[in-house]
């Protein structure tokens, strides 16, 4: 993740400091002496020219920055950066404003505004990092206060504070639904709680960890057991993949799900040629004689499933294809349509598929960072004669995302286009080894469709996940 920072003074040196490893900086201004003479505790890009260049910006790497934040004593230096910045898609702008009557030009241009010295600092450390709503600095220097606004993938949700209590933090309060919580012992911490913490300094990264969630669980959100179904020896070369995806996850075990007459009616040849491709990875044979919906159903119902696992070769029937989605939809188990392009070193997601109210985006990170690989997110939208819906939204979802980056240490970068969504994220799945897209409560007639040509033509294996 990157960040530029215009206008070398005390209150960037104070941000560059605080802020996590995570962020690349490069920080300009007119000054050379001010320039040399600015030195921090990181390693930086210092860069000397006048910021509302556009050469400037693009030699300070605007084509690949997450946010630009603008420190200058004049407001229309910093007006007019911003505006460039915005033009070229980034989304997380903050700057200082110096009269407050250009308060107003700041925000038209969707810029986060904050006031100099110390103050400023502490709320673009707000901005910069994810999850942290508040961190203020007392007992001189020895202790902190910072409140954590618990997400649905949390490591502490649905506990009770005597089960994750530390000598090292205390949980003061709890504000739930409006409503302030003293904390006892069995208190149980839910999802929208924000809670208040207090530490010592130096625990702050180990507290951060553990109550905003970037450990990797996934799918046993769902269940603990991959079911992969196999309906005619060319699927055998998609049992790899399921193998690799049960080692490289949480899952415990695979259960195969096949036909009898697999290998002509010969259950020691199945079996024998699943252990060869399989290698030492655990898994149970189910053998039936037709593979209907409802055995799928009842083994996803029964069998603690996480993720249902189905080649797609050339040829396989679109109705196959929803009723596996629709299989998933009913039982909240993803689905992955296998085209044996794995390992996944690169993983792509749509992102305006309903980002907003799917866990697609978690799931993303979390498997980006047990796999270790690189994350793409692919936002395509109408052209403009077009759009009906504030895009809004989408701001707000990429920003999201760049927390969720931070948080998982993940490598994420971000594609945008133009047209038919469907379309153009199939083609750009060449890219990919693995696609993810993401389903919400009320989806769309034209939303399923999409889902469905996805799975379907897609180059590169897909992960649907169901509201």
């Amino acid at each position: 993740m990157k960040v530029i920072i215009v206008g070398a003074h005390g209150e960037a040196k104070e941000l560059i400091n605080r802020i996590s490893s995570g962020w690349s900086i490069s920080i300009i201004d007119l000054d050379q002496d001010k320039l040399r003479n600015f030195n921090t505790n990181r390693q930086i890009e210092k860069i000397q020219g006048d910021a509302t260049s556009s050469l400037v910006l693009k030699k300070a790497g605007l084509d690949s920055t997450t946010a630009v934040i603008t420190l200058t004593l004049n407001d229309e230096v910093n007006l007019e950066v911003l505006k460039i910045a915005r033009e070229n898609d980034i989304f997380r702008l903050s700057s200082v404003v110096n009269e407050s009557s250009n308060t107003e030009n700041y925000k038209n241009l969707g810029a986060e505004v904050v006031e100099p010295d110390i103050l400023l600092a502490r709320r673009f450390e707000h901005i910069l990092e994810p999850r942290r709503v508040v961190s203020q600095a007392f007992a001189g220097g020895r202790a902190e206060a910072i409140e954590i606004e618990i997400s649905s993938d949390s490591p502490v949700r649905g506990k009770k504070l005597r089960e994750i209590g530390s000598d090292y933090y205390i949980v003061g309060a709890l504000l739930r639904q409006g409503k302030v919580i003293i904390p006892h012992g069995d208190t149980e911490i839910e999802t929208g709680d924000l809670v208040t913490i207090v530490l010592q300094s130096g625990a702050f990264s180990n507290v951060i960890n553990l109550f905003s969630g970037s450990e990797s669980r996934y799918p046993l959100e769902y269940g603990k057991n991959i079911l992969v179904i196999l309906e005619n020896k060319d699927n055998l070369k998609n049992l790899s993949e399921s193998e690799f995806y049960t080692r490289n996850t949480k899952a415990d075990s695979l259960m195969v799900l096949t036909k009898e007459n697999l290998f002509d009616n010969n259950l020691e040849s199945t079996d024998e040629t699943f252990k060869a491709i399989l290698k030492d990875q655990e898994f149970e044979m189910n053998l039936k004689s037709k593979i209907s919906n409802k055995d799928i159903e009842n083994i996803v119902t029964e069998g603690s499933i996480g993720t249902i696992f189905h080649p797609v070769e050339e040829g396989i029937s679109k109705a196959k294809i929803k009723s596996l989605i629709n299989i998933s939809n009913k039982t909240k188990t993803p689905v992955l349509f296998s085209k044996s392009t794995y390992p996944y070193k690169t993983i792509g997601i749509l992102v305006n598929n309903n980002f907003g109210e799917s866990t697609s985006n978690s799931i993303a990170f979390d498997l980006a960072s047990s796999l270790s690989a690189s994350l793409v997110a692919v936002n395509i939208t109408q052209p403009k004669f077009l759009q009906s819906e504030d895009t809004a939204h989408i701001s707000d979802s990429l920003e999201k995302m760049q927390d969720l980056a931070l948080s998982y240490e993940v490598q994420l970068d971000f594609e945008n286009h133009e047209g038919n969504e469907a379309k153009i994220f199939s083609e750009l799945s060449s890219k990919f080894d693995l696609s993810i897209i993401g389903n919400s409560k009320n989806q769309s007639w034209q939303s399923r469709k999409t889902t469905e040509f996805i799975s379907n033509n897609s180059k590169s294996s897909v992960l649907y996940i169901p509201s």
